[in-house]
């Protein structure tokens, strides 16, 4: 077991390690930055970096050869890593202010990567199964995501880049694809695949925007772009 803690000022690390073989590695530097991270299992690495004011950071990792690197730069930014099973990875940056993540998996082979930077950005990313992949990328201020992997092999992004846009998906099944981007103000995106290799690409520019995509069986194919100002699409 391997634990180290870097160079702090009024920083806060706690590490917890029961098992084999379990590493992690906690760098702190600024002020009141808090870490704790709980390993339970067989060869799990966990590497927390804080560089700033009040960041949070909680990594659980039950299992075994669990993987989790959470970097936070900035005020008050909140990360929350959860896995249970083996062999899941999860990457979350936070540049900026008032951001928070939360990625739970549970299974085997899952990957999450979030990354976020500006102000009051939230991301939430759950996967049950194996073998799902999700990116997240959020820049600009109060944009949040919410991407739910119920199965095996889906595969998902997000992109929002500007202010209040809304993302939520929901995969069910096996070998689901998603895509979306919003660009502007206040866009909102809604993705429902159940079944199986469903795609959905959704691209909306503009301010107002509103599409809802629902995907029911197996083999569906769904492209909606929007753009300008206002309007929504089913």
């Amino acid at each position: 077991m391997l634990a180290t803690v870097g160079f702090a000022q009024f920083n806060d690390s706690d590490v917890l390690q029961v098992g084999i073989l379990n590493a992690s590695d906690v760098n702190q530097i600024g002020w009141i930055n808090d870490s704790d991270v709980f390993q339970l299992g067989i060869l799990n690495d966990s590497e927390v970096d804080q560089m700033g004011i009040d960041n949070k950071s909680l990594v659980v990792q039950i299992g075994g050869g669990n993987e989790s690197d959470v970097l936070q730069m900035g005020w008050l930014n909140d990360s929350f890593v959860f896995q249970l099973g083996l062999t899941n990875q999860a990457a979350v940056g936070q540049i900026g202010w008032f951001n928070d993540s939360d990625v739970v998996q549970l299974g085997y082979d899952n990957g999450a990567l979030i990354l976020q930077g500006g102000i009051a950005n939230d991301s939430y990313a759950l996967q049950l199964g194996g073998d799902n992949g999700v990116m997240v990328m959020q820049g600009g201020m109060f944009n949040t995501s919410t991407s739910i992997q119920l199965g095996h092999y889906n595969l998902g992004f997000v992109g929002q880049v500007g202010f209040a846009n809304d993302s939520d998906v929901w995969q069910i099944g096996w070998g689901n694809a998603q895509w979306t981007e919003q660009f502007g103000v206040i866009n909102d995106s809604d993705v429902l695949q159940v079944g199986l290799y469903n795609f959905s690409y959704v691209h909306q520019e503009g301010l107002g925007h509103m599409s809802n995509v629902v995907q029911l069986g197996a083999g569906n194919s769904s492209v909606v772009t929007q753009y300008d100002m206002g309007g929504g699409g089913f």
